[in-house]
C-alpha cells in the first residue's frame, strides 16, 4: 500500500472517528440532560452539594433511585471533545491532500504491456518517485502513530467507565424494580435474571416518578440512546486500533529516511 492509499484510508478513518465520537457525546447528554434533576435526590441539606444526577452508575435506595454522581456524566460527554476536534483536523487535513493537492501519491506505478511477435507477452512496470525532500509528512508518522496510540487508550478507558455506569445503573434499578412492584419468587428472578437493560430502562423511563423538585414533559428511550453512544464508544477504539495500524505501517515503510541508516 502506498502512501496514497495510506492516506484516503486515513481520511475515512478519521472522518468516521469524529462521526462515531460525536454520536456517543450527544447520546450520552440527551439523558443526562433529562434525569439530572430526577435523579439527584441524595440526602443532605440545602447547603450540601451531593450531586447524584448522572443516568450511570445509579443506587437503589429504600425511597429514591439515586444518580450516580454528576462528574461521571461530565466525563463521558466532555472527555472525547478534544478527540473529536483532532480527528476533524485529521480529517480535513488529509482530504486535502488526497482530493485537492494530490500530494499523498508518493509512489505511482505505471504497467504496460508489451506484445511480442512471437506471441508471448512482456509486461514492463515502471515506478514513478515523488522527491522525498518535498513531502515533510513522512516525518508525521511515527508521531501520528504515537498520538494515536495515546488517544486509543485515552478511548478505551471512556468506553470502559461508560459501559460500566451503564450496566450498573441497569443493575441497580432491577433491584429497585422488585422492591416498588414489588415483586418475589419467580417474578422476583425474572426481572434480575431474564430482564434485559434495555426493559430495564424501559420501566424506568415510565415508571420512575419525577423527584419533588422536578417536571419532566416528555419521555425518551434511555436505553437505546446510553446503548448507541456506547456502540459508537467501541466502534471509535477500533478505529484507533486501525488508525494505529495504518500509521506504523507508514513508518515502516519510510524507516530509510527516518533513521539515521537511510541511503
Amino acid at each position: 500500500m502506498n502512501q496514497y492509499m495510506t492516506e484516503r484510508r486515513l481520511c475515512w478513518c478519521y472522518s468516521i472517528l469524529a462521526v462515531c465520537m460525536s454520536i456517543s457525546v450527544i447520546c450520552i447528554a440527551i439523558p443526562y440532560n433529562h434525569w439530572k434533576t430526577t435523579l439527584d435526590v441524595c440526602p443532605g441539606g440545602y447547603f450540601e452539594n451531593t450531586n447524584c444526577g448522572c443516568v450511570l452508575f445509579g443506587l437503589s435506595t429504600t425511597q429514591y433511585f439515586d444518580g450516580g454522581h454528576n462528574s461521571y456524566c461530565l466525563y463521558a460527554i466532555f472527555a472525547l471533545l478534544p478527540l473529536i476536534v483532532y480527528a476533524i483536523v485529521m480529517a480535513v487535513f488529509h482530504m486535502y491532500r488526497v482530493c485537492i493537492n494530490n500530494k499523498g501519491q508518493y509512489v505511482d506505478e505505471k504497467t504496460t504491456s508489451v506484445e511480442e511477435v512471437e506471441g508471448e507477452v512482456i509486461v514492463v512496470r515502471s515506478r514513478a518517485k515523488l522527491s522525498k525532500e518535498n513531502d515533510a509528512i513522512i516525518y508525521c508518522w511515527i508521531p501520528t502513530s504515537c498520538i494515536a496510540g495515546i488517544f486509543f487508550l485515552y478511548n478505551l478507558v471512556h468506553a470502559a467507565i461508560t459501559t460500566d455506569g451503564f450496566l450498573r445503573t441497569c443493575n441497580q434499578y432491577k433491584g429497585h424494580l422488585v422492591q416498588k412492584l414489588p415483586a418475589s419468587g419467580n417474578h422476583a428472578s425474572v426481572i434480575h435474571f431474564r430482564l434485559t437493560c434495555q426493559a430495564v430502562f424501559d420501566f424506568m423511563d415510565y415508571l420512575l416518578v419525577n423527584a419533588p423538585n422536578s417536571r419532566r414533559n416528555e419521555t425518551i428511550n434511555t436505553g437505546s440512546s446510553l446503548q448507541i453512544a456506547i456502540i459508537c464508544s467501541w466502534i471509535s477504539v477500533v478505529i484507533w486500533i486501525i488508525i494505529v495500524v495504518f500509521t506504523a505501517r507508514r513508518a515502516y515503510n519510510e524507516r530509510d529516511v527516518l533513521t539515521c541508516c537511510g541511503n
